[in-house]
């Protein structure tokens, strides 16, 4: 006996498609929603313009709080000179750290038989950066006094412990 052929039975009608309108709408409004946070902590972390400061010529600047620094802007955005007591502090904050003197350190010896030694702050590279005059923005690795004072076109001397 020669069996029917038998045609396969439809397929159960496929399940019902998952709706991509609101997925895709809650989506946008998701990253939205994202993009203004993101713009708000951006706005907020950038520098906030205090209160106001003159200078020994008379010329107004404001205050921009960056990096936990109160620097003096113009009215254009343009941070100020250095003043030479700006510029101190600022070699002085440097000095530690182009420290290359290895007087009143103290060797360690371990167990496993390694020895240490903490270099208190010491013989480092420090990522420095400027302003140019056109707005353009400079920056170097230094890791002594006199590179540090080129860069910064201030007196060396400023840099070296004593």
């Amino acid at each position: 006996m020669k069996k029917k052929k038998t045609k396969p039975a439809k397929a159960a009608k496929s399940a019902k498609r998952f709706p991509r309108r609101p997925v895709m709408i809650i989506t946008a409004i998701a990253v939205v929603a994202i993009a203004a946070i993101t713009v708000l902590s951006r706005q907020s972390a950038s520098g906030k313009v205090t209160n106001a400061m003159t200078t020994a010529d008379n010329v107004r600047y404001a205050k921009a709080k960056l990096a936990g620094q109160d620097l003096p802007v113009d009215a254009q955005g343009k941070i100020r000179p250095l003043t030479s007591d700006e510029a101190r502090q600022m070699a002085e904050g440097l000095k530690g750290m182009l420290n290359k003197s290895t007087e009143g350190l103290v060797e360690e010896h371990n167990a496993d038989g390694s020895v240490s030694l903490d270099l208190q702050g010491r013989f480092q590279n420090v990522i420095v950066a400027r302003e140019n005059q056109d707005g353009t923005l400079s920056q170097s690795c230094v890791d002594n006094p006199k590179a540090a004072g080129k860069f910064f076109g201030i007196d060396p001397k400023l840099l070296e412990n004593r």
